[in-house]
């Protein structure tokens, strides 16, 4: 092991291993806040497997943050209590102790970003597939007592199999409030604009209900191939017609304007309706 530690250093610049484990391979991923590397684990080299995970480490403009270990960290300890095929799976936590950068390890999932996929060309059962997943997800995570915050095209991830991945808890939050370590909204707005709820853009907190009128946007540009419109506090929905009949009450109440206008009372007969169609 030692030997092979020795023949890495000298292959790979010290500023590329984290802690003398992680050797940083090909850029594939930057976001508003942190960037992904592919890269090998010296613990599968020296065993001849192949890693398949990446380091998500922060960008230049997330180093300058004083709290960036204990950003970074918080998704960790929110990830670390999920496990759903259809969320990102981490692996591991660390500060390098040369640069002092922080890191997170997580699976590496293979496919396009669901942003980068075109629309026009799924079929409707596809579409469907997406939304029921998502929804599922979604409630999966809520019972976790987690917000995602930042649900979005360039969170999701879908491969061959049309398997879908959400990823990029870096904002999410707490609905207990019970996590001491999470992001401060008030410092870092590293929300997409475009798919998050008009309560994030008055700098409120996100909630529940804001989750779903991300998915709820989303969704509604995959069937009717438009993004939503707000104007004059409210939100204008074109195109809602080639949105499936029975879900057309569904997109309208989860891109209500206000929040409070999206909530319906569990015993709806509308919900009961909804699971045995779509989530039973």
């Amino acid at each position: 092991m030692k030997s092979l530690i020795k023949k890495v250093q000298k292959q790979t610049k010290m500023s590329n291993i984290l802690n003398k484990r992680y050797i940083l391979k090909e850029l594939i991923g930057e976001g508003g806040l942190c960037d992904v590397y592919k890269v090998d684990d010296l613990y599968d080299l020296h065993f001849k497997y192949e890693s398949n995970i990446v380091a998500k480490i922060p960008n230049s403009k997330l180093k300058e943050h004083k709290d960036v270990s204990t950003l970074l960290y918080s998704e960790y300890r929110f990830l670390r209590k999920l496990n759903h095929p259809n969320i990102v799976k981490v692996l591991d936590f660390g500060i390098d102790k040369k640069s002092n950068i922080p890191y997170i390890i997580l699976e590496y999932i293979e496919g396009k970003l669901l942003k980068d996929l075109p629309f026009f060309e799924m079929s409707k059962k596809f579409k469907l597939d997406i939304f029921k997943t998502l929804v599922k997800t979604i409630n999966y995570l809520h019972s976790n007592n987690i917000i995602h915050a930042d649900i979005n095209p360039s969170n999701i991830i879908i491969n061959d199999q049309n398997h879908l991945t959400l990823i990029d808890f870096g904002i999410s939050k707490s609905i207990k409030n019970e996590e001491e370590i999470e992001l401060n909204y008030s410092n870092v707005k590293a929300y997409n604009p475009n798919y998050c709820a008009p309560e994030i853009l008055e700098n409120e907190l996100p909630t529940i209900e804001s989750d779903y009128f991300s998915i709820a946007s989303i969704c509604f540009e995959l069937f009717t191939l438009n993004n939503i419109k707000i104007n004059n506090n409210k939100v204008i929905l074109n195109n809602i017609l080639k949105v499936p009949f029975l879900l057309r009450f569904w997109f309208k109440r989860n891109l209500m304007y206000k929040k409070s206008d999206r909530t319906v009372k569990k015993s709806n007969i509308y919900e009961k309706f909804l699971k045995f169609f779509y989530f039973s």
